[in-house]
């Protein structure tokens, strides 16, 4: 399967992101939207904070110019949470790149409104780790039943499926993406 994807579309993109809050409220917007939607609303973010959505930026603009940006009031709510942990020092995001999956999984999933799914995608744009498989991924679990031709039951049937990828899960998932998108039209890469 990704033999073939690889000779049609070539190498998947990188998606690299940097390590930084702006990155996770990046993730945040993403989170039951198109990745065109959120990118909108980051830009209007961004530009807000004169390019740089720094925890004391997106603090300093607070909640209603948060929503009047685009943000929904849980995902403005979210932003805020995490600026004010990184404020305080209750989450550490530079210390994230020291520490293994398992770890930085545990310590993303503790901040409000990040789950596994933005853990997912912080591991592997943000920190480039190599074997990450984002089950809460509706575009991987879309594009894998649909290239594969079946329809997994579970999550854990797309383990096992995905089992022979490892150690490479990423790069496989960016593949799956870069397929997942083709069909559809959209070039977001």
């Amino acid at each position: 399967m990704l033999r073939k994807i690889h000779r049609r579309f070539g190498p998947p993109p990188l998606l690299r992101r940097p390590a930084t809050y702006a990155t996770f409220v990046h993730i945040i917007l993403e989170q039951q939207v198109s990745v065109e939607s959120a990118k909108a609303t980051f830009d209007r973010l961004t530009d807000a904070c004169r390019n740089d959505p720094s925890p004391r930026a997106v603090s300093d603009l607070g909640d209603d110019r948060l929503r009047e940006l685009g943000f929904s009031r849980q995902k403005a709510r979210y932003a805020l949470a995490l600026a004010d942990a990184c404020l305080v020092g209750e989450f550490e995001i530079a210390a994230l790149s020291r520490l293994d999956d398992d770890t930085v999984r545990s310590q993303i999933v503790a901040q409000l409104g990040l789950g596994n799914w933005s853990a997912d995608v912080f591991l592997m744009m943000a920190l480039q780790r190599p074997d990450i498989l984002p089950l809460g991924d509706l575009a991987l679990v879309k594009g894998i039943k649909e290239i594969d031709q079946t329809d997994y039951a579970s999550s854990q049937q797309i383990v096992d499926r995905a089992e022979s990828w490892r150690p490479l899960r990423s790069i496989a998932t960016r593949m799956v993406w870069q397929w997942y998108v083709h069909q559809r039209g959209r070039d977001i890469f």
